[in-house]
């Protein structure tokens, strides 16, 4: 897997500038790391090699930091932040991609649970952090469906659908706002202001 593969883009990096510094290297993280495992998931011909991979990660993100396999960037990187993320995200955005596999086509109860997973592992994980007290997972839950969407446009079954939920209030869970709201058919522009004002 290369690093571009894992880049941020655009959007993304424009909800980084508004992350506190201290915990700017642990959302890229989560966020790569979601990338990667939706890379597994993506490529994978058989679902048992992307179960096999899947499987791999779930252990080495289990183990001691002095036992984990060497070589591997996002594991390195796990390292570098200490234990700013915790092991119940990483192991909640394991489960949230390997509920996607062994079917071809995702029905709505695949889909909630993907979308409940990587939301709790992601967006609650980040209001955690800044001591929010809002529950964010409903914009996370949109978030997954609508990056879900365009990532497999062909496996996500028309009839899905999730409730639409109001943006959270305040700077400090903008970043958050700002992902979902990238998601979704929001122009350049519009994103920026929101980004600026909050509206």
């Amino acid at each position: 897997m290369t690093n571009a593969s894992l880049e941020i883009l655009p959007p993304t990096r424009l909800a980084m500038a508004y992350v506190p510094a201290h915990l700017r290297s642990a959302l890229t993280l989560l966020l790569q790391m979601d990338m990667r495992f939706g890379d597994i998931v993506r490529t994978a011909r058989e679902p048992m090699i992307a179960q096999i991979k899947m499987a791999w990660w779930r252990e080495a993100l289990t183990e001691a930091v002095d036992l984990r396999p060497k070589g591997e960037p996002l594991l390195q990187a796990l390292a570098a932040v200490g234990g700013t993320i915790p092991l119940s995200a990483l192991e909640a955005l394991v489960s949230a991609w390997e509920e996607l596999l062994g079917s071809d086509e995702w029905n709505q109860a695949v889909t909630d649970t993907h979308t409940q997973l990587r939301a709790e592992a992601i967006f609650q994980t980040y209001a955690n952090w800044v001591g929010s007290a809002q529950d964010v997972r409903p914009i996370g839950r949109l978030w997954a469906i609508e990056a879900l969407r365009k990532a497999f446009p062909q496996r996500i079954a028309g009839s899905i659908s999730t409730p639409l939920a109001a943006l959270p209030k305040g700077r400090a869970l903008r970043p958050l706002s700002i992902l979902h709201m990238s998601v979704r058919t929001t122009s350049g522009p519009r994103l920026v202001w929101h980004a600026l004002t909050g509206l």
